[in-house]
């Protein structure tokens, strides 16, 4: 009964998860986190503004 239970949790934990991650409106919030190891980066940071100006000229 236990392990059933636990399975359950396990189950229910996974799937509130999955549905956080994949979430589109956390979309913005991953993409920034994705950039922070380049954040001290000041090339890499040129780089991302660049794509992001160029990224909205296509629009």
């Amino acid at each position: 009964m236990i392990r059933g239970l636990g399975t359950v949790v396990v189950m229910v934990a996974f799937v509130g998860l999955a549905l956080w991650v994949f979430n589109p409106r956390r979309k913005k919030d991953f993409d920034e986190a994705t950039q922070l190891p380049f954040a001290d980066d000041p090339e890499a940071t040129r780089h991302v503004e660049q794509a992001k100006a160029s990224g909205s000229k296509q629009q």
